[in-house]
């Protein structure tokens, strides 16, 4: 079914609703009892989610409050899977969903009033997990993003419950607060101008995507190094980056040497 919606693309939105009674409730059910069973269903039901949000994102709006609220927490759910090429999918799906929700202006006010903090608890519950560090950069992508929503006073609505009126400063400084207590209360090591830094520097950087990444590495180091365990893992991505292109210029120095690769190794344009 992935497939076919990727194919089809916006052809196939009117079906959406349709495919997912059929596939979605059954398959999400065979899922949810843990993070293991059924590895196949698992990566492709999220690839099939990642393709309606893609593709067929009105769709999603046109469902009914519940199943959309299922939906969501399908995302929250599949971001933090242990297994990674499944949270690598439910980022990317949840970035694609915030970037599509911004883009509809009828709609995007109630959505972040209803599952913006939400969602931001769910992804510092994610980033501050030793087993999810390899999706540090989509991490901090999508962290940026949503302070920048609130910085640039996208969000209209006020995100604070007991507020009758948002102005884009109020929401400024309850995002602030909100996310210096989710710190506060999990890190209780912290001092308060070490939370003070870390959360002006979420706002400061958000429009700095590799400098917000920086920042929110020192931040995960500096607590990591006061329960003593190690941090290295917080440099997987640049270790992987830099073992594939010396990958590509071991390959690249073999094939100017005639030769060294097999011919099956070969392209069959580089044999012409």
């Amino acid at each position: 079914m992935a497939t076919i919606v990727n194919r089809l693309e916006g052809h196939i939105t009117p079906e959406i609703p349709k495919i997912f009674d059929h596939v979605f409730e059954c398959t999400l059910d065979m899922i949810n009892k843990d993070f293991e069973e059924f590895p196949e269903h698992r990566t492709n039901f999220f690839l099939l989610l990642h393709a309606a949000v893609t593709h067929c994102f009105p769709a999603l709006l046109n469902i009914a409050p519940a199943q959309f609220k299922l939906v969501l927490d399908s995302i929250i759910w599949a971001f933090k899977h242990t297994m990674r090429n499944v949270a690598d999918t439910g980022l990317q799906i949840l970035y694609q969903l915030l970037q599509n929700i911004a883009s509809d202006e009828a709609r995007s006010q109630s959505f972040y009033q209803t599952y913006y903090t939400d969602i931001l608890q769910h992804l510092f519950s994610v980033v501050t997990d030793t087993s999810h560090t390899a999706g540090l950069t989509m991490q901090a992508t999508i962290l940026a993003y949503m302070f920048s929503l609130v910085e640039s006073g996208k969000i209209t609505v006020p995100l604070n419950p007991i507020e009758q009126a948002a102005t884009q400063q109020n929401n400024i400084i309850y995002v602030q607060e909100f996310v210096a207590h989710l710190l506060k209360t999990a890190f209780g090591h912290l001092s308060d101008p070490q939370i003070k830094i870390t959360v002006q520097g979420f706002f400061n950087l958000d429009q700095d995507i590799p400098a917000f990444k920086e920042h929110l590495r020192d931040f995960l180091v500096q607590i990591r190094e006061f329960a003593g365990e190690d941090d290295s893992d917080l440099f997987l991505e640049e270790r992987e980056a830099a073992l594939v292109q010396a990958q590509e210029e071991k390959r690249r120095i073999d094939k100017s040497v005639p030769g060294i690769l097999n011919p099956h190794e070969i392209a069959e344009d580089m044999q012409d």
